[in-house]
């Protein structure tokens, strides 16, 4: 089973991209595709382009997805765009948050697992709205991989001081 850890690093996880509409968008996606997974970012472009639409979950958040060859295993980037790009989404919503999953050919069953597991997360309202109230990288990157800033916020809530954690 894929779990979204197994997707994401803090370093796939980008805080304030700037794109001035869909292809400058794919373009720098790819960039850091390429760096992250080690892979030619003319295969991601390439990739992108014959790939299925992105889903466009509602709520301003586009999912990219496409088979890229050289990959070992499924790859994430989630971004919160600096100003939100009009992608056509089904309710209208500018995107403002973006994902993209690349998967090996040679695995397109983990591509599809780890389609449903990336999307499942990016549903979760709480998720979502914790990700777009913060600057910081490493907090959109905790929201994504984990539960355990809903127990700092339920600490601070009651008055309690929440430690950080090192």
């Amino acid at each position: 089973m894929i779990a979204i850890k197994h997707l994401l690093t803090p370093s796939r996880v980008i805080s304030g991209l700037r794109a001035a509409g869909k292809d400058d968008l794919l373009g720098a996606l790819a960039a850091h595709m390429s760096l992250e997974a080690n892979v030619e970012k003319g295969a991601v472009v390439a990739a992108l382009t014959t790939a299925p639409p992105p889903l466009m979950l509602r709520g301003g958040l586009s999912l990219f997805h496409a088979i890229v060859e050289g990959l070992d295993h499924p790859v994430a980037i989630v971004a919160r765009l600096r100003r939100p790009l009009e992608l056509a989404g089904v309710d209208q919503c500018p995107t403002d948050l973006v994902a993209l999953l690349a998967s090996p050919a040679n695995k397109t069953g983990h591509h599809l697992q780890a389609l449903a597991c990336l999307a499942r997360r990016l549903r979760r309202p709480d998720v979502l709205s914790h990700i777009r109230a913060t600057k910081c990288r490493d907090v959109m990157y905790l929201a994504l991989t984990s539960d355990e800033w809903r127990s700092l916020q339920r600490d601070s809530s009651h008055g309690v001081t929440a430690r950080r954690r090192g």
